[in-house]
């Protein structure tokens, strides 16, 4: 007899290819049950529903990323505090800190979005209907808000409230630009070791704009 965590199995792989196939709000719970040989009685032995069932598929792989870049904002905050507390100006802080952190942290990034690839694509293009439709936008609110703390410390601003139009709007645009770096690599490049190279050229974009920015008035 079949054990559940080879039932489970069946279920996911069979609701992988309807989501991929037929997006979320047009997969069929009984085509998925169907391609899995199994019955509607046994999907909810296993899910409460619809979106339980496609969490389950994007779950894991979405925890390591937020995880990924949680820790990487640590330690760029902390990084950026402690050559600010030795006074340094822009240009010293850009040349202490140089480009291989950011280019270490993008590179895993890079082997995590591909090593779950199926899984970040279907986050990415097939959830319209469940709380990740806007997913895009909840990951950019999150590198927006930790890049206005970087950017208040480093130049000197005495609150988030001092903070210009100008310079809200730029740093929206960044944190937004970032992230569509790395969609754009995740969706359009053949393999990990394509997006590697494609991502040394983009870093050096993304934090020499940055300092150049910071830099700038």
């Amino acid at each position: 007899m079949e054990n559940e965590k080879e039932t489970k199995k069946k279920l996911k792989k069979a609701a992988f290819k309807e989501f991929s196939e037929k997006g979320f709000m047009k997969a069929s719970l009984r085509n998925i049950c169907k391609e899995a040989g199994l019955t509607t009685g046994a999907l909810y032995f296993f899910f409460s529903d619809k979106e339980d069932l496609f969490d389950s598929l994007i779950e894991e792989p979405l925890k390591k990323l937020n995880a990924a870049i949680e820790n990487h904002f640590i330690e760029e905050m902390s990084t950026s505090k402690k050559m600010a507390g030795e006074n340094l100006n822009i240009a010293e802080m850009a040349a202490a800190q140089g480009f291989e952190d950011d280019k270490a942290i993008a590179r895993d990034i890079v082997h995590l979005l591909f090593e779950y690839r199926e899984s970040f694509e279907l986050l990415l293009t097939k959830a319209q209907g469940t709380r990740y439709e806007n997913i895009r936008d909840m990951i950019v609110d999150k590198v927006e808000d930790h890049y206005t703390g970087l950017y208040v410390m480093m130049k000197g601003i005495e609150s988030h409230k001092k903070l210009s139009k100008e310079d809200k709007f730029i740093i929206h645009w960044m944190s937004h630009d970032q992230i569509e770096v790395f969609i754009h690599i995740l969706l359009h490049c053949k393999n990990e070791k394509e997006a590697l190279n494609q991502m040394e050229y983009m870093i050096d974009y993304i934090v020499g704009g940055w300092f150049g920015v910071i830099n700038s008035k």
